[in-house]
């Protein structure tokens, strides 16, 4: 199967790194030193007491049609709608899989003219080192589920996965990305703004009371999630990834946009269009937003 794989950031060379090794994997990225570095080194995968490099075709990311059996769209949400005009180039049957967090970036996804949609949730943890090195700091799987049309070529991606990158089919995308999103609520903007790694929200009792308020807020606005996602699960998620950095939090420390619109602020602004009392969310994305623009230059 030949699988494109759009995004050379940490979860772009994962999937590369992975995938690489039993499919025929090209990896579009923007800079062209990006391309050389790959080209030359390969993907290095680091684990806490292994690792190993594979090699995979890479290209620019050019207009071009894009002709493969699957594309894995990796960029950041806020980087989606600068890649309308290559996946609009592309043959409407070809199967596009997003990998995005949050749902902020759902409506545009479905407005494109493309038959085969699917929506996926990552569970591992990857930090990017350089262009061509990651580190996956914590192995989980990612669940995988329609948008739209047919699984196709995904049925195969799952049954060939190896071991320590599996997937999983799920068959509701919104509450599997609800799912994820309830998590990222709860854990990365309060990472983002302490600088503290995941576990120490639950072992500080006034960060854990903050968690306990945003998850009730959550509900207010997805009551169908109740008894899907327990505030358990995500103690439980904090616990298990004591030692991680969110990936909101290592945006902050490199004064990088963060994804804060995607998770927060399409949910501070349903809330304001359904009337419901979200305080302490509102005050999270604003504390977020004023540390992100400070970083940024302002």
């Amino acid at each position: 199967m030949k699988i494109g794989i759009i995004g050379g950031g940490a979860v772009g060379l994962l999937f590369a790194g992975y995938l690489g090794r039993k499919f025929d994997v090209t990896l579009f990225v923007r800079r062209e030193a990006q391309v050389q570095f790959l080209s030359m080194n390969g993907i290095n995968v680091h684990k806490e007491s292994s690792s190993f490099t594979t090699q995979v075709r890479s290209d620019q990311l050019t207009e071009v049609p894009l002709k493969f059996d699957l594309v894995i769209v990796a960029v950041k949400g806020y980087d989606l709608k600068s890649l309308e005009n290559v996946l609009v180039l592309m043959d409407k049957n070809q199967p596009l899989l997003f990998l995005q967090n949050g749902i902020g970036h759902l409506d545009w996804v479905k407005s494109l003219p493309h038959q085969n949609l699917l929506a996926g949730s990552v569970e591992h943890g990857a930090l990017k080192e350089n262009d061509h090195a990651l580190l996956h700091s914590g192995e989980g799987k990612t669940n995988l589920a329609l948008i739209r049309g047919e699984w196709g070529v995904v049925e195969e991606l799952v049954s060939q996965s190896i071991p320590s990158f599996p997937f999983l089919l799920k068959q509701d995308f919104e509450e599997m990305l609800l799912t994820k999103l309830f998590v990222n609520v709860l854990i990365n903007p309060l990472t983002a703004i302490t600088r503290i790694t995941n576990g120490k929200l639950v072992e500080n009792p006034h960060l854990h009371q903050l968690q306990k308020d945003l998850f009730q807020e959550l509900l207010l606005l997805f009551p169908q999630m109740e008894g899907i996602i327990s505030f358990e699960r995500v103690e439980e998620i904090c616990t298990n990834t004591y030692q991680n950095r969110s990936s909101m939090l290592k945006d902050i420390e490199s004064s990088r946009k963060t994804e804060i619109e995607s998770i927060l602020g399409v949910l501070v602004e349903k809330a304001y269009k359904e009337h419901h009392f979200v305080p302490i969310m509102n005050i999270v994305y604003r504390l977020v937003k004023g540390i992100e623009r400070e970083g940024l230059g302002g």
